[in-house]
């Protein structure tokens, strides 16, 4: 074979090399159309939220934020709900559920997911069938809602030059707090974001947010810390005087 021969044949297969890529991506995506109409199994994680408790109650217990369920249907329809960005979350709701309580001293209950296979399908409007969903079994508990007022605990770090010691006051020096009663039981107060400040000239004044657990509800988000220095050999009981003179 002469070379003009050779140059030709690969002009040829240059020519030809799209056009058969272009019919073969075709092809597969008629292939894949064909399957996405045909039934499918597949899985997926999806966000869950809990909602109404008993009166003044509040569910404890480490409920999972997102289920695993195992899905039958149309492939199309799977596909959707795998590559829906935003998904709204299917809601358990309690004063529609009816868990049973586990033998115990402590009261903790336990639910059966199959039992809300029903209620997340009319959810999700789904065309599909929800075959089974993971965990199995949700374990929780409830406790008592208590509303108590708390000491606001500052929470900075500092340099105190030499010689001087530092008084931090929070006002208001104390919050009210709604949560849980056994979390509360075992708190001596709320603390405020943790926060560095370098060596400062003179005493000054703050605004700190407070730092709690999402489960807790504070009518107060922010305090302000008052920053005082003092002589090691001035007390807090002359402080207290002076300001209240």
């Amino acid at each position: 074979m002469t070379a003009d021969e050779k140059k030709k044949r690969r002009s040829i297969l240059n020519r030809e090399l799209p056009v058969f890529a272009f019919f073969l991506l075709l092809s597969f995506v008629f292939w894949y159309l064909n399957e996405l109409g045909k039934e499918l199994d597949g899985t997926i994680n999806y966000p869950v939220r809990y909602i109404n408790p008993p009166k003044d109650r509040i569910i404890t217990g480490d409920l999972p934020g997102k289920l695993e369920m195992d899905l039958r249907g149309p492939g199309y329809s799977i596909l959707k709900m795998k590559l829906s960005g935003s998904r709204a979350p299917v809601v358990i709701d309690f004063t529609r559920v009816a868990p049973k309580r586990i033998p115990g001293t402590t009261p903790h209950y336990y639910l059966v997911t199959s039992g809300l296979i029903q209620s997340f399908a009319k959810q999700l409007h789904a065309d599909f069938e929800i075959i089974s969903i993971h965990p199995d079994t949700l374990f929780f508990g409830y406790d008592k809602l208590v509303t108590r007022r708390m000491a606001v605990l500052p929470d900075l770090k500092l340099d105190a030059p030499p010689g001087t010691r530092i008084v931090l006051v929070p006002d208001p020096d104390s919050v009210t707090v709604t949560g849980p009663e056994h979390v509360l039981d075992t708190l001596r107060g709320i603390s405020t974001q943790r926060r560095s400040y370098s060596r400062m000239e003179g005493n000054f004044r703050v605004k700190v947010p407070l730092e709690f657990p999402e489960y807790l509800e504070t009518a107060q988000k922010r305090v302000s810390v008052e920053v005082t220095f003092l002589d090691r050999d001035v007390s807090l009981f002359s402080l207290k005087n002076s300001r209240t003179n």
